[in-house]
């Protein structure tokens, strides 16, 4: 699995409310994001295991047969020669970039010779042990050399794990922001809904005062007006709630349906808790805590990697092959094995193989490709460390700023309801006009919107933090695998 999601109870929810944690395990098991980061993870995994495969114990078997023939006309007579051959051996890659191994052959000679008074026939048996080594001495050799492709995988490895847990921390920022959006979008046709209620108020108000004769007809025509723009204002609304819910369903993985459309959230929360957040130490922690760095620093040694394979390359080649070993030769096959080890000949081969190209255009295009390839990760790692802190210090500043506007709002609102019963109060008294009862009311609406927005832009902020720290994490039971 890409991630596991622990097992705990959620907080009660009204019914037919969606809180995020619900929304979370969903977006977990179904989010494509996650899965192509796990096909990623699994791949870098599988390309290790393919590299590693360079120590594998190779075992390899042959037989062949070889038969000869010489034409009558020969002085010697007529001839037929038959060399059928057999041999296993064991081979495996050792720390030096060498190989060693071991092979058993035998072999077996049948020759006819015709033509002579009569025919001759003799058999040959021959059976060899030996030992093989192969050593490349410049290309290829040493124990860095040998072992820089495994590395060089395992740090793409590394890569492919920090980048799978960095995609998950976004996805689980990115949800929490359009959860919290979808909720500001709630609050929003609420408050419109409020201020729709208030001017339908008034107008009731106004019509009365009318029938009185107390203000002239007139004054209904900017309520009436006021109505049918906070109207308008609703179905804005709504239509905001409708594309937010849709945006929800679509990252999450949710179903989207005739019956499947408006997610309901929790509320906005009426109490957020005063975070002291000190810019310096938020950056510390983001950098000491980012996969996303950690994974640029992993490609950046792996490009190093590339530069050591590069520079081996590149170098000519000079091998070294020893091979040596008992022999036994006889007429029957039982004898050459026993003479193999009672009374045992030798072989020994060795050999020194050259090569290196004259323009040598291929290993320095490598070397130079190598070294372009460190030099782009480290620039991209620099890059990285950049946009991280630039990311951090404008989560930090904007949950700062969220905070102070929330707490102005709280004297906004209170503000703007004594606003309101004050130009009421006048209007009664004739000192007043709908204009300006209608224009306070407006200035409610906006203080509360405000507020709303200020609240959603600190919960966006804070979960913005908490993916830097890693925390979202643990918030939600998830663990990496």
């Amino acid at each position: 699995m890409l991630l596991l999601v622990a097992c705990r109870r959620l907080a009660y929810a009204a019914p037919g409310e969606l809180r995020l944690a619900e929304i979370v395990a969903v977006a977990v098991r179904q989010s494509p994001e996650l899965a192509r980061a796990r096909i990623d993870a699994d791949a870098a995994r599988a390309a290790l295991q393919r590299a590693e495969g360079i120590e594998d114990t190779q075992i390899s078997a042959t037989a062949s047969t070889l038969a000869q023939h010489t034409p009558e006309h020969d002085p010697e007579g007529e001839l037929v020669e038959v060399d059928s051959n057999v041999g296993v051996s064991v081979t495996r890659r050792v720390a030096t970039g060498g190989q060693l191994g071991i092979s058993a052959t035998g072999d077996r000679l049948h020759t006819t010779t015709r033509g002579q008074p009569e025919s001759d026939v003799q058999h040959r048996y021959f059976a060899a042990l030996q030992l093989l080594l192969n050593q490349p001495l410049l290309r290829g050799g040493g124990a860095a050399a040998f072992e820089a492709p495994i590395r060089q995988a395992a740090r793409q490895r590394d890569a492919a794990a920090l980048n799978q847990e960095a995609r998950a921390r976004d996805l689980l920022v990115s949800l929490a922001q359009a959860y919290w959006q979808v909720a500001f979008a709630a609050r929003q046709l609420e408050v419109r809904k409020a201020s729709l209620d208030l001017a339908q108020k008034q107008l009731a108000y106004t019509e009365g005062a009318i029938r009185a004769e107390k203000v002239p007809r007139s004054e209904a025509l900017a309520v009436q007006q006021a109505i049918a723009t906070r109207k308008q204002d609703v179905i804005a609304g709504e239509q905001e709630v409708y594309e937010r819910s849709l945006a929800l369903r679509q990252l999450a993985g949710l179903e989207i349906g005739p019956d499947a459309l408006i997610v309901t959230t929790e509320p906005l929360p009426a109490q957020l808790p005063a975070d002291e957040l000190d810019a310096t130490a938020v950056v510390r922690a983001a950098f000491d805590h980012s996969p996303e760095l950690a994974a640029l620093a992993a490609s950046r040694r792996a490009a190093e990697i590339g530069v050591v394979v590069a520079d081996s390359a590149a170098r000519p080649r000079l091998d070294l092959d020893v091979s040596g070993g008992v022999t036994g030769a006889d007429r029957h096959a039982t004898s050459a094995l026993r003479s193999g080890v009672d009374l045992p000949g030798y072989q020994v081969d060795a050999s020194l193989t050259f090569q290196q190209s004259i323009e040598r255009r291929a290993e320095r295009g490598g070397q130079a490709v190598a070294r372009a390839s460190v030099a782009t990760a480290r620039i991209a790692e620099q890059d990285g460390r950049a946009r991280l802190a630039v990311r951090a210090t404008r989560a930090v500043q904007r949950a700062r700023a969220a905070l102070a506007s929330i707490a102005l709002g709280d004297e906004a609102i209170e503000l703007a309801q004594q606003n309101i019963t004050a130009e009421l109060h006048r209007f009664e008294l004739g000192k007043s006009t709908n204009f300006d009862v209608l224009r306070r009311q407006d200035e409610l609406e906006q203080a509360r919107l405000r507020h709303a927005s200020a609240v959603t832009d600190y919960l966006s902020a804070r979960a913005d933090l908490d993916g830097l720290s890693g925390q979202i994490l643990t918030r939600y039971g998830i663990v990496m695998p």
